[in-house]
């Protein structure tokens, strides 16, 4: 009988900046993988708090899985992300960011809908929005998907996709252009936009990671600062959209993020 083939190479890419009180559990989640990645790399934004140090002697405790610790200069998460991308030698890339944690089954299951659907290019999967003021959130990203609609304009008006949800083609990536890194925030969300023109996915309504909030990283200063990077990727794919959809998408982020301001104030 001829043996099972291969799995499919994914390399694991987490950015990492000042993560050590978190970083372990990220990477912890991902050594426990019932199947394992190729190889995991970890690319440091410049952290001042030892970060690479702790990952780089968490990580030698696995000889047999390859690792990498990229020490980058603090260029912010979208350069961080791409010199991870330019090193891994997996065909797929499994983003996860180092807050967050997968359940043990995640890449099994992923790997599962690659043989089941061997024509995408893109996988995700649902996650549980662990909130640091409020109940746990299901996010349900497949429900927000219309198959019989273009990708580029659903994704232009609601993003479906989060990085530690999703598995794509490196080549995809490179074909796209890799993330902006002039962006100040929706780095990921403004690369999905530019790749859905390329992109086949598909959505897994398995929950296999917890998106994590931290506590401390929001202020009301980081509110406005994340409604300018979200008019700034609108304003640059309003191509996508008819001038009024344009002027709809600017108008519905500026009542959201005034809202989000208005209700942190009042805490």
């Amino acid at each position: 009988m001829p043996g099972a083939p291969p799995a499919p190479a994914i390399s694991v890419v987490c950015p990492t900046y000042n993560s050590r009180r978190f970083v372990i559990a990220t990477l912890e989640s991902v050594v426990v993988q019932t199947i394992l990645p190729c190889e995991i790399v970890v690319s440091d934004d410049g952290s001042t708090d030892g970060t690479p140090d702790l990952v780089q002697e968490f990580l030698s405790r696995y000889p047999r899985l390859p690792s990498q610790v990229i020490r980058n200069a603090h260029r912010g998460p979208g350069a961080a992300r791409n010199e991870g991308i330019r090193r891994a030698r997996g065909e797929w890339i499994s983003f996860i960011d180092s807050d967050d944690v997968w359940r043990p089954n995640k890449l099994e299951m992923v790997i599962r809908a690659m043989e089941m659907h061997p024509g995408a290019n893109m996988f995700c999967h649902n996650e549980r929005h662990l909130r640091s003021n409020g109940p746990s959130l299901l996010l349900d990203y497949g429900a927000r998907f219309e198959a019989t609609v273009p990708l580029p304009r659903q994704l232009y008006y609601n993003n479906m996709f989060s990085p530690s949800a999703v598995t794509c083609r490196r080549s995809l990536l490179f074909e796209a252009g890799l993330f902006d890194e002039t962006l100040m925030a929706f780095q990921d969300y403004e690369l999905w936009i530019r790749m859905s023109p390329y992109t086949r996915p598909c959505f897994i309504p398995d929950v296999l990671g917890d998106y994590c909030d931290r506590s401390g990283n929001i202020t009301s200063g980081s509110y406005r600062k994340r409604w300018r990077a979200a008019v700034r990727v609108a304003t640059l794919h309003r191509g996508k959209v008819s001038a009024t959809g344009y002027v709809y998408r600017v108008l519905r982020l500026t009542a959201s993020f005034a809202l989000q301001a208005l209700r942190y104030r009042l805490q």
